[in-house]
């Protein structure tokens, strides 16, 4: 089921902002752009203009663990092609921990990949239900928080279902150990739709992603019933 929800976002978001078969796309006209074409009235942006990114925590070994402190969300969180993956959830019992916090529902993209496939690099994710009032996120992730006047549920789509990760992996660097720098994606240009259709893409979004949230825990309380 949370396979199926994921793949209804996918096919949603790609129906409405790639192919611009969105509810009364019959009367704009498309336009072209440095993009390409566009519906008109849809402006480009930079992803700075319509979010503020802010890097994760740098970190010693000894201040992550297994047990105690507080979540600690890292690269292992990151699930291949894109995804949050829960069991790659450590504990932070370093000092300060409000420092470089994640909260539900925050989006986070991966600056790093340990390998060249760089199907984990320029990966969004959406940090799930955490077993603490906020978690701790790491150097090797971004958190990208849009701006007011923007949906975060579209903002997500887009980082994580367009084409977006794809040309943002390309300008990663590096022999052993891949990193993006935050600049690249600050600079990514996205074709911004009206806040209207924003929002109402928004609304069907937000219950598919609560929906898999909920079949996720679920899932979780299983498990520790079953190793109790």
């Amino acid at each position: 089921r949370i396979r199926v929800l994921d793949e209804m976002a996918r096919s949603l978001y790609r129906e409405w902002f790639v192919n611009y078969r969105y509810p009364g796309h019959e009367s704009v006209p498309l336009v072209d752009s440095p993009m390409g074409r566009i519906p008109e009235g849809w402006e480009l942006r930079a992803v700075k203009d319509v979010a503020d990114i802010h890097r994760g925590r740098s970190y010693r070994s000894k201040e992550v663990a297994d047990e105690g402190g507080v979540p600690f969300i890292n690269l292992k969180c990151i699930d291949r092609d894109g995804g949050f993956r829960r069991e790659g959830i450590r504990r932070f019992v370093g000092d300060s921990p409000e420092k470089r916090a994640v909260r539900k529902g925050d989006i986070v993209m991966a600056v790093t990949d340990m390998t060249q496939e760089r199907r984990i690099v320029a990966r969004a994710a959406l940090v799930p239900t955490l077993d603490a009032e906020f978690g701790v996120f790491s150097m090797d992730l971004v958190r990208i928080d849009p701006k007011t006047q923007y949906v975060k549920p579209w903002l997500y789509a887009y980082l994580r279902y367009s084409d977006c990760p794809d040309h943002l992996k390309l300008h990663a660097n590096g022999v052993n150990v891949l990193h993006l720098a935050a600049e690249r994606i600050a600079e990514h240009l996205v074709a911004v739709p009206p806040r209207s259709l924003m929002s109402r893409f928004g609304d069907h979004l937000a219950a598919m992603i609560e929906a898999q949230d909920v079949l996720e825990n679920r899932i979780e309380n299983l498990r520790q019933t079953r190793d109790l």
